[in-house]
């Protein structure tokens, strides 16, 4: 089994993403996080295989918090992803994190199989 943690604000995109997930992905267990605090505090308990994030959040944005995990060593922003509802070319990503960015619209056709990807590494 693979964990993966879904991180958003937003109960609605929480919910969806977790329910297209435990249909298209097999093998997972799915934890949830309504923001970057409280996901901090998950990871601190739980090895997650996938994180997936918002962007914007209360206290700390998605690239705030892949931020914090790298420089920490707590996880690899390679298995990071940040789905987000504005224009990707928007997000001042730092170079150096190995994080990807897709847009929510996005989330069956580049999203779903991007995951089973990372999650077979």
């Amino acid at each position: 089994m693979k964990n993966v943690l879904i991180i958003d604000d937003h109960a609605e995109m929480r919910r969806t993403t977790a329910d297209f997930l435990g249909m298209l992905v097999e093998n997972i267990i799915i934890d949830e996080a309504e923001n970057g605090d409280q996901a901090l505090l998950l990871i601190e308990k739980k090895k997650y295989d996938l994180i997936l994030s918002d962007q914007n959040m209360p206290s700390l944005s998605g690239t705030e918090l892949a931020s914090i995990l790298s420089k920490t060593g707590k996880f690899k922003t390679d298995k990071f992803l940040i789905i987000t509802g504005v224009d990707v070319e928007d997000i001042n990503m730092n170079p150096e994190l190995q994080v990807e960015v897709f847009d929510k619209a996005h989330l069956l056709e580049k999203v779903i199989p991007r995951i089973n990807e990372l999650l077979l590494l």
